[in-house]
């Protein structure tokens, strides 16, 4: 197979991808692996195909391998800490990405996600002062602004998370994320407009950005708009399709026939 027909291959499966066809995804790129064993990026394409299919454990196994390959690839390190994190194996999630920033010290996308872990396992202080590390490094850097939203949210500085998240939103307002975040601290201040405001912000930005649908429903069924509740589930449920939110797939749906029931009564 040549370098050309190989990456029309590589393409083929990509595609899918973006398409949502994950199944067929995965069998492109199964082939893809199959034929090119020693190239790790056959690896790493097959993993995310079979993470995107919610197979998170061979997912991780195919990256591992990839690895073994390419032990220095920082982008590969990166992805399966996130896999491993998804998974709940933080310490080695955290390997992983001390890794990274040994292979890169100036990795300000590896303090914060060092600081996710941290996060997670309730090492709140070390967690903040990673996302401090990092903005030293990268002052304009909204992933690590907004995690420290959310740390200093959690350790009850409203104001510093609300500076947080508004910076964020100053230095990139086409990300969807920095909307939403400061969408959801409004909400759980039960400041409902501006949280509506900002979520709203977020979709439209971003009409496939699914969370900010639910917090956008949740607001309406606040406020005994069942009508526009069910619109924006029923707009969640049109665009979330990974195998992960399955759960919360489910209880929306219950939640929408909960609602149309209301609504004839």
């Amino acid at each position: 197979m040549s370098s050309t027909e190989m990456n029309a291959v590589v393409q083929k499966g990509l595609d899918l991808l973006d398409q949502g066809a994950i199944k067929q995804a995965v069998e492109v790129l199964e082939g893809y692996w199959q034929s090119n064993k020693n190239l790790p990026d056959s690896w790493f394409y097959l993993g995310d195909a079979l993470a995107e299919d919610g197979r998170l454990d061979d997912a991780i196994a195919r990256y591992r391998e990839g690895l073994k390959l390419a032990p220095e690839d920082a982008d590969a390190l990166t992805t399966l800490g996130d896999m491993l994190l998804e998974a709940g194996n933080h310490k080695e999630s955290l390997a992983c990405y001390k890794k990274v920033l040994a292979i890169d010290p100036k990795d300000a996308d590896a303090l914060v996600s060092i600081g996710l872990v941290y996060n997670t396992q309730d090492r709140t202080d070390e967690a903040i002062a990673a996302f401090k590390q990092a903005l030293e490094l990268e002052p304009d850097n909204v992933f690590a602004l907004n995690a420290l939203g959310d740390a200093l949210y959690g350790q009850g500085d409203v104001d510093g998370a609300i500076a947080a998240f508004t910076k964020g939103v100053e230095l990139d307002p086409e990300d969807p994320a920095a909307h939403f975040n400061l969408g959801e601290l409004y909400y759980d201040l039960e400041e409902l407009e501006e949280a509506e405001d900002a979520c709203l912000e977020a979709v439209r930005r971003d009409p496939a950005y699914s969370m900010a649908y639910l917090t956008l429903g949740g607001i309406c069924m606040d406020q005994d708009r069942t009508a526009d509740a069910i619109a924006f589930f029923e707009r969640y449920l049109t665009y979330e399709k990974s195998p992960q939110a399955s759960d919360m797939i489910a209880e929306v749906k219950a939640v929408i026939e909960g609602l149309k029931e209301e609504l004839k009564g």
